[in-house]
């Protein structure tokens, strides 16, 4: 028997959290069947704050013997059925959103270029990703494939500080919303990819390094403050699949994780072979327990220094701290050659630092 973790499909399918108590966060383990293996065994969408996740294996192990509960039936599995073709939306819905009149725009004017829409950074950052916006001034963050597929776009709402509002206000999505207009089916189903995968195909980021973080903010200010790399987002701690980064397929990659997933993202970066992969310890190591109990994540560092007006470094001058300082010549020789390690400690040899 398989067991995966319920498909979205409205409200009903989010249900009361165990430990937090949200009643609308928690997603159930199904089997074949689409039935849940149990009320408690599941994961809390509040990754952060709650961190609730009882898996089908530890379900299982802590009730062994016992018989599901009577009010989960299960039935005959059924046969495979032919895998469903991919949903996508019209890009003319991207066209149509484009805008800059959402208060994440005016967040981002006030970090570049001095306060004005007519903003060379703000124009770039619109054009690459696609940015739309709502009529309510929400921003939409456009999850375009690798293909150029329209998968969906995750609409939500911020402050002009920079911060969500998440009083009343939750994520949500363009298909959601066109699902219930009747724009698109019942049965239509949102398949995620990572947030500015469009631009792997571009020819001007095939040689770059692919800066992957957690969420399409701090992908933006990333791509703003450090052009030299190319900024994708997961959209979550958890939501890096091996399918889902299959297309940074050879590419060198380096994640960023936020404050609090460093371990999760770096056992999962192991499962991440077909890719150059680095995981930036950065903030592990330099984080201060302020910055730690208010999980910050890389933009809150470029954050403060733009604010303080610092000028980031040239593209070959990388931050030391934070990707890691170049290699010289010689290490690399004695990388390849160790027997010079040997003679240099014979001979009292000391490298040039100038």
């Amino acid at each position: 028997m398989n067991y995966q973790l319920e498909k979205y499909h409205g409200r009903a399918s989010r249900h009361e959290c165990p430990n937090c108590h949200d009643p609308h966060s928690f997603t159930y383990y199904v089997d074949d069947d689409n039935q849940p293996i149990d009320p408690t065994c599941g994961r809390c969408d509040h990754e952060s704050s709650c961190c609730y996740h009882y898996t089908p294996s530890e379900y299982f192990q802590d009730h062994q013997g016992e018989q599901r509960p009577k009010n989960i039936t299960a039935k005959k599995r059924p046969q495979p059925k032919p895998p469903k073709p991919l949903c996508t939306i019209p890009f003319r819905y991207v066209l149509q959103s484009a805008s800059y009149n959402s208060d994440f725009i005016l967040f981002l004017c006030g970090l570049f270029d001095r306060n004005t829409l007519d903003s060379p950074t703000i124009k770039r950052l619109g054009e690459l990703y696609a940015l739309g916006a709502t009529k309510d001034r929400d921003v939409i963050f456009w999850q375009i494939d690798i293909n150029g597929r329209v998968r969906s776009g995750k609409i939500m709402k911020y402050g002009e500080d920079g911060h969500r509002t998440k009083d009343g206000y939750g994520v949500n999505w363009v298909h959601a919303k066109m699902k219930k207009d009747g724009l698109l089916p019942d049965d239509w189903e949102v398949t995620q990819c990572l947030f500015g995968e469009h631009l792997l195909n571009w020819s001007m980021n095939k040689d770059k390094v692919v800066a992957v973080v957690e969420s399409e903010k701090t992908a933006l200010i990333g791509a703003a403050y450090h052009p030299q790399f190319l900024w994708l987002a997961t959209g979550g701690k958890s939501q890096m699949p091996v399918e889902k980064m299959k297309v940074l397929t050879g590419r060198t990659v380096i994640l960023f994780p936020d404050v609090d997933a460093y371990e999760v993202w770096k056992k999962q970066a192991e499962t991440l072979a077909f890719c150059k992969i680095t995981v930036s310890d950065a903030l592990e190591k330099h984080a201060s327990p302020e910055q730690r109990a208010a999980k910050i994540d890389i933009a809150d560092v470029f954050i403060d220094e733009l604010k303080g007006g610092y000028v980031p470094p040239k593209p070959e001058a990388e931050y030391q701290w934070l990707f890691g300082k170049p290699k010289t010549d010689l290490q690399l020789m004695m990388e390849t050659l160790p027997s010079i390690q040997h003679m240099i400690d014979e001979l009292g040899l000391v490298e040039d630092g100038r």
